[in-house]
């Protein structure tokens, strides 16, 4: 939504409304932080005092940028009591307050203004200057633009690029600079900054420039992205400054390493795993520990998919019994896992296979052949069911494929995805397919 409302805002004639909602935007990425808080106070997890100090840093930075412009003011007063939320109800009372604030009706293209004839005696008034404003139009980090979560391979150079309008040129001013500002620690990563000398020819000026970008440290697959914004300033300080800045301006970073720190051993696998993390967090409905707790076990039964077709593991076919202890058993062997692995616990009115932390685990073997995700959609709704009576908005569903093969196996990776089960509960279900009963490669020439 906020990425949204970034771009709505280049398309606004007046400056001064395009602010407002790029301000507002702002808020939306800080108060997303505080709904992860809320769902983890709610849930006893750990790491809720990581969020608020995370909100807190970040709203000092909105603060600062907006905090004496005039098109903000009535999200500066709704929002005042967002470093002191303690509790869940200050929460549902900032977002009362923040969903209260009138925003400006945007127009699209300002109107020609109508000058009533002049008569003799009428003095011609002084045209009022343009408004000062500065728009980010292109904004890339390796070849993507910056509404995307960008994955950078750490402590290596990578390309960025940069357009932007601007209305026009203060009186006296030599050079714009943009500047990159962040709550991260500034040893964990290298932005340029980007300086501009003032263009020729007649405003609006359209301004390009090439830069880098490097993260110092590698992050881990439950860290969250690396967030960046740049701020725009004309030098010397002492001459107008911009009233608005507007357009997506945000960076969404991160450093994960899967060939250095692999997760599951098998690349393709690990690619897979970080794409449907990426997918359940920019959806929204699981909360931080729910969404640990998915990848862990994505983890293990990632691992297997792939030593299934490697090593051809599963061989004949099996039980769906059989098939259930053999997981049991991978998934106690994990260290985060062990012991808090539940064995046929009730939910719905149905017993199911296994639980971890009320994550429920639905296994399948069957002899018909799965030629992709799809191909497990009459799974998908008893799983969403046994979630949605644990309170989970993700379930897992892992599938065995014992049918006889006379083909290549397909790629590990192309059998982990996400599947939605039908509205109104429209629950996750992550997917994975583990080909069994592989044919030996010598038995397939002919």
């Amino acid at each position: 939504m906020s990425a949204e409302l970034d771009d709505a805002s280049l398309r606004y004639g007046r400056a001064a409304t395009a602010t407002a909602y790029a301000a507002f935007a702002g808020l939306l990425r800080i108060v997303s932080t505080l709904v992860e808080w809320r769902q983890s106070i709610l849930h006893a997890s750990e790491g809720s005092d990581r969020l608020v100090r995370s909100v807190i840093e970040r709203y000092r930075l909105w603060n600062n940028e907006y905090g004496e412009k005039a098109e903000a003011k009535a999200l500066r007063d709704a929002s005042a009591s967002l470093p002191a939320v303690a509790a869940i109800a200050d929460f549902e009372a900032l977002c009362r307050g923040l969903g209260s604030v009138p925003l400006p009706i945007g127009i699209f293209a300002d109107e020609a203004p109508r000058v009533p004839p002049k008569s003799g005696r009428e003095k011609e008034a002084a045209p009022q200057p343009a408004e000062l404003s500065v728009a980010f139009l292109k904004f890339q980090l390796g070849g993507q633009p910056a509404a995307d979560i960008h994955h950078l391979v750490p402590r290596e150079m990578h390309d960025m690029e940069i357009e932007v309008r601007v209305s026009r040129w203060p009186e006296n001013a030599t050079h714009l600079i943009l500047t990159p500002v962040s709550a991260e620690p500034r040893s964990t990563y290298e932005l340029s900054e980007f300086s501009f000398a003032r263009p020729e020819g007649r405003p609006p000026f359209t301004l390009v420039q090439q830069g880098r970008a490097v993260l110092q440290v590698a992050q881990g697959l439950k860290a969250r992205p690396f967030e960046f914004k740049y701020a725009a300033a004309f030098r010397p300080a002492s001459v107008e400054q911009p009233v608005a800045i507007v357009g997506h301006r945000t960076l969404l970073v991160e450093g994960i390493d899967v060939r250095s720190n692999p997760i599951t051993g098998y690349s393709a696998v690990d690619q897979k795993i970080v794409a449907i993390r990426d997918m359940l967090r920019r959806e929204g409905g699981a909360n931080s520990q729910e969404l640990s707790d998915v990848l862990e076990l994505l983890t293990v039964l990632g691992g297997m998919s792939g030593r299934a077709v490697q090593d051809a593991e599963f061989d004949g076919v099996w039980s769906e019994d059989r098939f259930q202890e053999h997981v049991r058993m991978e998934l106690r062997r994990a260290p985060r896992i062990g012991s808090e692995l539940d064995e046929h616990p009730k939910a719905a009115g149905g017993i199911t296979d296994l639980s971890y932390r009320g994550i429920v685990i639905e296994l399948k073997s069957v002899k018909n052949r799965i030629g992709k995700i799809e191909d497990c959609r009459a799974y998908v709704e008893q799983a969403a069911s046994y979630a949605v009576a644990k309170g989970k908005r993700v379930a897992i569903l892992c599938v065995l494929d014992c049918s006889v093969k006379d083909s290549a196996p397909w790629p590990a990776a192309e059998g982990l995805g996400v599947l939605r089960s039908a509205p109104p509960a429209a629950i996750a279900v992550a997917t994975v397919v583990i080909q069994g009963n592989i044919t030996r490669p010598s038995k397939l020439s002919r």
